[in-house]
């Protein structure tokens, strides 16, 4: 780390640039989520590149909005306090929509009270619903101690040290059953994403949000994930992901530096259409929508998908689909906000 490396100089394009990266990360979280959940037998080609986007899209993530959180921000700024639970709240919403989509379209379970409870209290998580409720944490986790991730995230020391630790309570797992516990540690009941094992993406996110990347960077990530991927040869298999090992954890360390290293490039030379950068503007509903429509899907049709070809179209549809529909709504809005009065004449 370069703790005297100055910031990038803000431009136009710095909202962008992390825009194209959340769009990078949507684009492969939806098609995984073709191949996985409504793709019949996914052909080798699918099935490889539904665990590489398994492999970077939660780091990926925890990576861009760290930082977004880390990038300068004008002096004075304040947010009203609606402002700043919104995200939270619709956090919970997405949480709470999401999982109980699954469970009575996917899993058909029936609407009973210990269902109600195991979702409204997350003491039980639900299939690819599970990262929502840890970003619900995260955002919760921001909105009281922003300062201190702030500091730890800018500080290289306080950074090593406390990823060091979080990397450490991958050795922790539990079954116990207690409401918001498999959002923050390791669980051995049902698939997780625990936060604390997760964490370093996120505040490593803070510090590149002030800092370029640096061609020496790519030095241990190549040396990481070029170790992952020797295990994955020799073991012919990924590391375990649930409940998650060190090395999953910061195996995508090379790929997440030349996603921002690329989309900093991209974004400095060419003015990128806005509609084209809907998704990453967007990654909460692309997300909830596509996994209520993928849940429909598997309750009506079964697994409809049979071929790699008809995964990729499948996927294509669903990300203009729902861009069209953001697009749609903005200009509804825009056409319909009161214009301010024009300036008396003189």
């Amino acid at each position: 780390m370069e703790p005297n490396v100055k910031s990038p100089s803000p431009t136009p394009n710095r909202a962008a640039d992390l825009d194209l990266l959340k769009t990078l990360l949507v684009i492969g979280m939806v098609g995984a989520h073709v191949v996985q959940l409504i793709t019949f037998r996914a052909r080798p080609e699918a099935a490889i590149f539904a665990e590489y986007a398994n492999l970077v899209s939660f780091s990926g993530f925890l990576f861009a909005f760290g930082i977004g959180l880390g990038l300068p921000k004008p002096e004075g700024r304040q947010r009203s306090l609606w402002r700043q639970l919104r995200p939270s709240l619709l956090l919970l919403l997405a949480v709470y929509a999401s999982s109980f989509a699954f469970a009575l379209l996917v899993d058909r379970k029936k609407l009973e009270p210990q269902l109600i409870l195991d979702v409204v209290t997350m003491q039980r998580l639900f299939g690819w619903s599970e990262f929502l409720a840890t970003f619900f944490i995260l955002s919760l986790l921001t909105l009281v101690a922003r300062p201190v991730l702030l500091t730890i995230g800018r500080n290289p020391w306080l950074l090593v040290v406390v990823t060091l630790a979080c990397l450490a309570t991958t050795f922790y797992t539990t079954g116990a059953i207690i409401p918001l516990l498999p959002t923050l540690v390791s669980h051995t009941g049902f698939a997780n994403f625990p936060l604390l094992c997760y964490l370093p993406w996120f505040l490593l996110g803070i510090w590149y949000g002030s800092h370029p990347v640096r061609a020496w960077h790519f030095v241990p990530a190549l040396a990481i994930t070029g170790y992952l991927y020797w295990v994955t040869i020799q073991t012919g298999q990924f590391p375990n992901r649930f409940p998650p090992t060190i090395l999953w954890i910061v195996g995508p360390a090379a790929i997440l530096l030349a996603y921002l290293a690329l989309c900093r490039f991209v974004a400095a030379r060419v003015s990128i259409p806005a509609p084209l950068l809907t998704p990453g503007r967007h990654v909460l509903s692309f997300l909830v929508l596509s996994n209520i429509g993928f849940f429909a899907t598997r309750y009506f049709m079964g697994k409809p998908v049979r071929s790699t070809l008809i995964a990729v179209l499948v996927t294509v549809g669903v990300l203009v689909l729902l861009s069209a529909g953001w697009y749609a709504w903005e200009r509804l809005r825009k056409a319909t906000r009161p214009q301010p009065a024009p300036a008396p004449a003189r």
